[in-house]
């Protein structure tokens, strides 16, 4: 629900994008910024900023339900307890990258970027470890979230790729893990597994 929320705002706010959004040139934090090629664009700013803000907080539960599927050994519980926290640690990082628009709030924002990709990649990572200590547990979504770290760590702090067109893949890499892992969710708790 963050993910497809966060898709249709951002997608919204990129049709009346002034003198057009290039989808693969212009990061989504453009799409929030206060004033955009000279024009004010508060509309934007809000609308970003309640994507950003609504995918933090509704990532909450998502962290909450999947630490109940790793409670059978005391290392299940510490992995899964480390990457709750860490996943909702990232929740108001998330927020701060739409409320603290680039032009107006670049170091906040910056950081904000920086400590969301890292804290949500590391609680992927370490709930991966969990997956593939669970028995019940298919390890394809653990090499499934492994890769998607890969691939947010890359774009944040490998030089050369903290490009638009690969903000994208790291951005839509993270909403697909969260849908797949989600339909996990649903399946165990609906006990169709």
């Amino acid at each position: 629900m963050a993910g497809i929320q966060f898709v249709i705002i951002t997608f919204t706010i990129m049709i009346p994008y002034p003198e057009g959004y290039s989808f693969l040139e212009n990061s989504f934090s453009s799409l929030g910024l206060s004033v955009t090629r000279g024009y004010p664009t508060p509309w934007n700013w809000f609308l970003f900023a309640t994507a950003t803000t609504l995918a933090g907080v509704l990532s909450i539960p998502f962290w909450l339900s999947i630490r109940t599927l790793f409670t059978e050994t005391s290392v299940e519980k510490i992995l899964s307890g480390l990457g709750t926290v860490l996943g909702i640690i990232a929740g108001p990082c998330l927020a701060g990258v739409g409320i603290f628009a680039g032009d107006l709030y670049g170091t906040e924002h910056g950081w904000s970027t920086i400590l969301f990709f890292l804290l949500f990649s590391s609680a992927i990572i370490i709930y991966s470890i969990a997956i593939l200590i669970n028995k019940d547990y298919e390890w394809v979504y653990a090499l499934i979230g492994i890769i998607v770290a890969i691939i947010c760590y890359t774009y944040i702090l490998a030089p050369g790729f903290g490009n638009a067109a690969m903000q994208k893949l790291a951005v839509y890499s993270l909403i697909l893990y969260s849908v797949f892992q989600g339909y996990k969710l649903l399946k165990v708790f609906n006990g169709n597994v």
